[in-house]
């Protein structure tokens, strides 16, 4: 499935609502998020991929495509995305590292790391096609 495409989103759904773990960690979580991947047209990636969900109770709820107000954005470079879920860099790194910028409530956002980290960890199965030079580290899934 190619990132951030409708399927991913929807496969993405399926399987943090299913994981136990996850769901435990998420439990309360009411927010919403927008997601950026600013293109890298020197590695192939040519446009801005805006998406975007929510959740209740922990559960994601909607995803989408396109801006929408949301309470969080995180922003950065297609390959910081990638790096992120071929392991190569935690999701809470690139964030201090200013790598993955981030509006929002920062604390409140931070406090959710263990959740991220489980996320992270559910998006690693999900066989996923990156663009570009980027395909070269395509996901097998799980």
């Amino acid at each position: 499935m190619k990132l951030a495409s409708l399927e991913y989103l929807e496969e993405v759904k399926k399987r943090s609502n299913a994981d136990p773990q996850y769901l435990e960690l998420a439990k309360g979580n009411n927010e919403s998020y927008t997601l950026v991947l600013e293109p890298e047209p020197a590695q192939g990636v040519h446009e801005r991929i805006v998406i975007g969900f929510n959740n209740v109770d922990g559960k994601m709820n909607e995803v989408w495509i396109g801006e929408r107000p949301t309470l969080f954005t995180l922003s950065a470079p297609y390959g910081v995305w990638v790096d992120i879920l071929r392991g190569k860099m935690g999701a809470t790194k690139a964030i201090t590292m200013r790598k993955l910028k981030t509006q929002g409530p920062f604390l409140q956002l931070l406090q959710g790391a263990n959740r991220i980290i489980r996320w992270v960890e559910i998006l690693t199965t999900i066989p996923t096609e990156f663009e570009g030079n980027y395909a070269q580290y395509n996901l097998p899934g799980k």
